[in-house]
């Protein structure tokens, strides 16, 4: 009885491996967006390889996306900024290509918004005021606290600071940390968001 038992968890480990390892090689799309078609405030998606990565493609019925950062343009140079579980625990900014880099991604895509330059220039300042202010990664994904953000969260967040209610929905994310209602990458990819292309030629 024992060894059933033993043998059916190893099957099943391995299975889960197999489907891991599928779902990070395998999602990859072949369309390309030249760089210099992208614009400041564009929303960076990308299937991520860490473990939380495939966590959240499970919550999110096999969601193509895991995470979401925004495209902030400096001196030229494009960079994200974003809300990740990282080393020093507050909002991140990295060049796009390390962003975007096939350690970090198995897929991007670019979604932009509808919205005035007037509100996306707001946005943007908004973003930069997050990350300049060190607001720190929010483990719990609380959406009640405001000095701690997620990913989703800080998108949401920022619109709202410039007089923009995102029409976003939640749902139940059993994590390390107990159950929680988040935003997941995937709303991003509805409307009034518009996909730009997949994957960036850098």
């Amino acid at each position: 009885m024992v060894k059933r038992i033993l043998l059916t968890a190893c099957t099943l480990l391995a299975l889960l491996f197999v489907v891991y390892g599928y779902y990070f090689t395998h999602l990859t799309n072949q369309n390309s967006t030249n760089i210099k078609l992208l614009k400041n405030g564009d929303l960076i998606l990308r299937c991520g390889k860490s473990t939380e990565s495939y966590a959240v493609h499970l919550a999110d019925n096999n969601a193509e996306f895991s995470h979401i950062g925004i495209l902030i343009f400096e001196n030229n140079i494009p960079y994200v900024i974003h809300a990740v579980p990282h080393k020093l625990q507050v909002i991140k900014k990295e060049l796009l290509s390390e962003f975007s880099s096939t350690k970090n991604a198995s897929k991007i895509s670019i979604y932009r918004s509808p919205f005035q330059q007037r509100i996306i220039d707001n946005f943007c300042n908004e973003v930069k005021r997050f990350y300049n202010e060190k607001y720190e990664f929010d483990n719990e994904y609380n959406l009640l606290t405001d000095k701690k953000l997620y990913c989703t969260e800080l998108i949401v967040k920022a619109y709202k600071n410039c007089g923009i209610n995102l029409n976003v929905q939640t749902k139940e994310f059993n994590y390390l940390f107990g159950k929680h209602s988040v935003i997941f990458p995937s709303e991003f990819t509805k409307l009034p968001f518009k996909k730009i292309n997949s994957n960036i030629n850098i």
